[in-house]
């Protein structure tokens, strides 16, 4: 393998995991050492999926990926047809795509809470101002109370769904009892019917973008986050690539890559089982966005979550049946399995793995679920980083049987 594609891999992933780590940094930096607060504790937990999943999981499948993105360049390099034509094409292509969705999503009704100045937010007075839901109904508590509130009943509960309420219902069918039923809304901090709550719940969101909207109030994070989300975009467009083009030419690399083989199969396993936690914290997130937003207002983001959701899931799912196979039985047998079982609780189980994501990994997730995650994802990269090559001669024996099972 080249000496050039492995040093350009390790600096193009050597940069995208700077990023990753520089989001969450930024966030602690101006929403906890400037602001001499813990709310950014809160806020990297509610939006786990940007905060949490890359710094953790994001990281994760960058080494796992290594080689196998390693083997791939070279491949297209050295081995294919119009090799390096194609491969700079490919890479300038999804380049250009990551910088044009970067610069497109975060349109819509919805501004993120960290969009705006820790110090604003601070002043957020409610609605009425100063009132207090215990001795004064509020139309609106103040922004950061809601926040905290649902921080904190998200940790003491697994579930935290039956308080989604449905903002949109049906015209055309009569209004079902769960619609009058009184529920704790957290925009409020009462027990009010679905109607009350979700009118309460948009002016929560209202009140986000009007504190957002001069440019006097908008937070750090804000220019932090549109000139690194590209660097996101792209990581996920390459992940969601170089995995399915390695299946694809699987005798290519069986025929040229024999030492690597192993490697990229645990690479391509371990970092598609990192990459399945991207929809799951989505998830998450949307359920605990719901508490707070509703789901009237709408957001670029927010359409396009049900679609990269299924994509991804979908995407891990084939790589388990399709890239395992004929190397190393236990492990084929055992990724199936899995993939197999898991997409039957994802389908009859859809619900409580959402609510115990946002116990776990989201809104309610402590310092200490946070530590053992890490401390996972920490055993997985070792996993992934001592796996030796094998030798030439145990590498004839796998070239030999991918070739027989191509």
């Amino acid at each position: 393998m080249l000496l050039g594609a492995r040093i350009f891999v390790a600096v193009a992933f050597t940069i995208l995991g700077a990023t990753f780590i520089a989001t969450t940094g930024a966030l602690y930096y101006e929403f906890g050492y400037q602001a001499k607060s813990d709310a950014w504790i809160s806020l990297a937990t509610f939006y786990s999926h940007l905060f949490i999943f890359f710094p953790l999981f994001g990281v994760l499948a960058l080494v796992a990926f290594y080689v196998p993105s390693c083997v791939f360049v070279d491949m297209y390099w050295r081995h294919v047809s119009w090799g390096k034509l194609r491969f700079t094409s490919g890479l300038l292509l999804v380049a250009a795509i990551s910088v044009g969705a970067g610069w497109g999503l975060g349109g819509g009704q919805l501004r993120s809470i960290w969009e705006v100045k820790p110090e604003v937010l601070a002043e957020d007075p409610g609605d009425p101002p100063g009132c207090n839901s215990a001795q004064q109904s509020c139309l609106r508590v103040p922004v950061m109370t809601a926040l905290s509130d649902v921080v904190a009943r998200s940790k003491a509960r697994a579930g935290m769904s039956q308080f989604v309420r449905n903002c949109e219902p049906d015209p055309l069918i009569e209004t079902p009892p769960e619609q009058l039923s009184r529920r704790y809304c957290f925009a409020t901090q009462t027990l009010v019917d679905a109607a009350t709550c979700c009118q309460a719940q948009k002016q929560f969101g209202l009140a986000i973008r009007n504190m957002f909207e001069p440019e006097a109030n908008r937070s750090l994070m804000v220019k932090v986050h549109k000139a690194l989300l590209p660097f996101k975009i792209f990581f996920l467009l390459v992940v969601f690539l170089i995995a399915p083009l390695l299946a694809i030419r699987r005798r290519g690399i069986a025929e040229n890559y024999g030492p690597w083989i192993i490697k990229i199969e645990r690479g391509v396993l371990v970092g598609a089982v990192a990459m399945l936690f991207f929809p799951i914290m989505n998830l998450a997130f949307l359920q605990s966005s719901g508490l707070l937003y509703g789901t009237a207002l709408d957001s670029v983001y927010r359409s396009i979550s049900w679609p990269l959701m299924l994509t991804f899931g979908g995407w891990a799912l084939l790589l388990l049946f399709f890239f395992f196979r004929d190397v190393d039985k236990d492990i084929e047998t055992v990724a199936r399995i899995a993939g197999v079982v898991g997409s039957a609780l994802a389908v009859t189980k859809y619900q409580l793995i959402v609510d115990y994501a946002v116990r776990f990994m989201g809104s309610g997730a402590s310092i200490t679920t946070l530590g053992i995650i890490a401390a996972l994802v920490g055993i997985a990269f070792l996993a992934i980083v001592l796996q030796p090559k094998l030798k030439r001669s145990k590498a004839k024996e796998v070239q030999e049987a991918l070739e027989t099972g191509s």
